[in-house]
Order: structure tokens, then sequence, then C-alpha cells
């Protein structure tokens, strides 16, 4: 018995020293990520103060906030300087004691002998700040106030705002969304003025000349206020902005600057001079993104997707490549846009590529709001020979045509990509 423990022992020893020896071997010339230590760096107790909470104790102190945490001071131009005041109480049968902990901002505690507040006391904490320029479009300062009560060790204080140079718009961007091509269209938008001046519009335009020609443009003034207007009821003048486009757009995406020039108008109403930069760009002017997409009177919903122009247009159908017991049936949704979608009938023309191959059928029209859809059904019909019509060209698809009884209206193709074996 007494060999056997020997052995244990002598084996547990080796394995320690064997494994030691391995991991010194593979380790122990690393020099750790945080480098070496050092208490050589001047720090002194005195540093943590603002972070340790007030010695709260027993205490029966109580906060009682007076004003709500939270302030929103609405819209503010880069570089100027806010400045907020929250009140705090003592509610508390002994004396509230007051510290300022980790602050974003520039944070002043009352002026009260030992930042302490008897019971029933109260005393005002500010918060100011000055906006960056630059940077993200809002801001947010904080300051926690540490405290003796012990329910409540720190009370955390916060202002937020939204940061605004010269002017704001609403929306950021001016979208139309999708429209048809037979469909008028309309863009609304909002521009507020925060400048020092009031100022003067000028003949509005997009950076498109083709939208401009199109377009009728209404812009009014008005003053902007708290109640119909909220953060931005401080601006010193508002415009609405309308615009009605005419139908007839080509087709494809918009992405187009709404652009309104503008002058400086002095406190007397007269027109200012131009700055030296501003008249060496041209004149001072606000642009806002316009976006939207023309589309088609004619389109397709469904498992289908648009073909370009170097393709032959229209949409494409994907059945793929199929076998015997797989279906030949496909079905999808018609299309249709426009003020004269209620007085339009849609068939499926007699031109079908490869004539007796492909079979469509539509169904009943139902309306959806601002479209017209039509069902349709898509069948191959099987030779004796077998078919590919898989895309390796333009002309390499099986083809169908939607066309109505508007002349107004080009027919749209539907290629249909398909493979199938013969019978």
């Amino acid at each position: 018995m007494t060999k056997f423990l020997l052995g244990l022992v002598t084996a547990a020893v080796l394995g320690t020293a064997t494994g030691w020896t391995i991991n010194y071997a593979k380790y122990g010339r690393i020099v750790g990520n945080f480098g070496p230590f050092t208490t050589e760096n001047g720090f002194r107790a005195e540093d943590l103060k603002s972070t340790i909470p007030v010695d709260k104790g027993d205490s029966a102190a109580k906060v009682k906030m007076l004003t709500p945490p939270s302030y929103d001071f609405g819209m503010m131009k880069p570089g100027d300087e806010g400045e907020h005041t929250f009140r705090v109480e003592n509610a508390g049968s002994e004396n509230l004691l007051l510290r300022l902990g980790a602050t974003t901002c520039k944070c002043t505690l009352g002026d009260l002998e030992r930042e302490s507040l008897a019971p029933g006391e109260s005393t005002d904490i500010k918060l100011s700040w000055t906006v960056k320029t630059g940077g993200e479009p809002e801001f947010t300062q904080s300051a926690q106030i540490l405290t003796n009560d012990p329910s409540r060790v720190a009370i955390s204080l916060e202002i937020t705002g939204r940061v605004v140079s010269d002017v704001d718009m609403v929306p950021e961007t001016w979208s139309f969304g999708e429209v048809g091509t037979g469909e008028p269209l309309e863009i609304t938008g909002k521009i507020y003025n925060f400048m020092d001046e009031k100022i003067l519009p000028g003949e509005p335009s997009f950076s498109s000349d083709e939208l401009t020609e199109m377009s009728t443009i209404k812009i009014e003034e008005f003053t902007p206020s708290k109640e119909a207007d909220g953060i931005r009821g401080s601006a010193i003048q508002g415009f609405n902005v309308t615009v009605q486009v005419r139908p007839g757009m080509r087709q494809g995406a918009v992405s187009q600057n709404f652009q309104l020039p503008f002058k400086r108008l002095g406190s007397d109403g007269k027109v200012l001079p131009l700055t030296e930069e501003a008249a060496a760009n041209g004149g001072e002017v606000i642009l806002v993104k316009t976006v939207g997409k023309i589309v088609g009177v004619l389109g397709m919903l469904g498992p289908s997707s648009r073909l370009s122009g170097a393709e032959g247009g229209g949409y494409l159908f994907k059945f793929g490549r199929l076998g015997s017991e797989d279906s030949r049936k496909g079905k999808a949704f018609v299309v249709l846009r426009g003020d004269e979608r209620n007085s339009t009938k849609l068939k499926v023309s007699e031109r079908v590529v490869p004539e007796g191959v492909i079979k469509a059928t539509l169904g009943e029209a139902k309306d959806r709001g601002t479209m017209t859809l039509y069902p349709i059904e898509i069948e191959l019909i099987p030779g004796k020979d077998p078919i590919e019509r898989l895309g390796t060209t333009k002309d390499d698809y099986g083809s169908i045509w939607i066309e109505s009884d508007n002349p107004k209206i080009t027919p749209m193709r539907i290629a249909i990509k398909f493979a199938i074996e013969g019978e």
C-alpha cells in the first residue's frame, strides 16, 4: 500500500512539473497585453472623489425634484450657448448633501455652504453647454448629482435638443414615392428659417430641366409657432412648398435637388448686399433632395422582376428548368395605374412567342386604392420536342404581351424564362 501511495505522489509531482515546463515554454516569455504596471503616476485617492457616492449611512434626507429631470431645448445653432435650471428640495428630516458626479457639460450647483440643504430647503442646479459645430444633428448633455438619500443616491439630469444651421427641412428628403407615367404627382414640404435675418425667396426650380418645366411650384410663407411646429417653433420664418407635376415624366428613378434661391432682408425689410463668398458662388440657395420613381402605367407584382432596356424591357417571369413532375403553371398580378384605369380594359395579346407553347389568362380586375390588379395565370404547354428559352440573349425568352383598349397605354411585354421536356 505504501508503495502505491508513493507512486501516486511521484506521478502527481512529475505531471505538475511537466505541465509547468510546457506552459512556460509556450507562454512564459510573452509580455502581457496590459504592459508593465507601475504606481509612479501621481494617482491620488482624491481622484476618485467625484465617483464615490455621498456617505448616506442611515440618513433621513430625502430628494424631491421640483422640476422634471429632463428638458428638451428644441433647436439650437452651432456655437449657441444654452442654460437650463433644475430645482431640488430636501423633503426629509435631516440635511441633504449634494455633490456633482459624472457630467458631460459645465454644471453649477446652488451656492449653499457645504452643498447641504436643511429639511425643507431647495436649491438650483444649472446645466450650461455650447453647441458644437458640425457632428450629429442631435445633442444630449447630462449630469449626475450624488446625494445621501438612501433611496436615491444619484440624480440624473439631462438636456436634449437638435442642432440646426441656417435652415431646416421637413421632411429632410422630399419623396413622392412610386408614380405611374400617366399620373400627376405632388411634392410637399416645409422650410424653416433659423438665420438671424428673414429671407426673400427667389424663383424655385429643380436641378432637372424636365422636372422644372413640368412643375407648378407654390411657396407660402407662414409664422412658425411652438403649438403648430413643435421644436421648430423658434424659427423666425417658415415656408410651405407645394409642387404639382404634370403626367408624362420619363420612366426611371428620380433624384434631384429642389433649389430655392433667396436674399437676406435687413430689419428695415430691404435686401442686404451679398457677402463676397455668396457673390462668388452666384448667390445663396436652399437645396432639398427630392427622390421618387416614375414607373409605367402597366406593371407586375408577384414572382417577377423588371427587365432592362437592353433585355427588351418589360418584366421577367421565371419558371426555370422544369422536370416532368413539376407544375407548368404560374400566377402573378398585372398592375394598372393612372387616372384612366377605371375606364381601361386589359387583355392578353394574340401575339405569343413561341406560338402554341405559352398560354396566359387574365382574371377579373380588382381595385386596390391607386391601382387596379388583374390576376394572371401563365401555363406552359409541352410539345413533342424539348424547348429551352432560358434567356441567353434578350430574344431567347418566351414572350407574351399585355395590351389595353386605351391608345395612350403602351403594351407591356412579359418575358418567360423556361425549359421543358418533350412528351
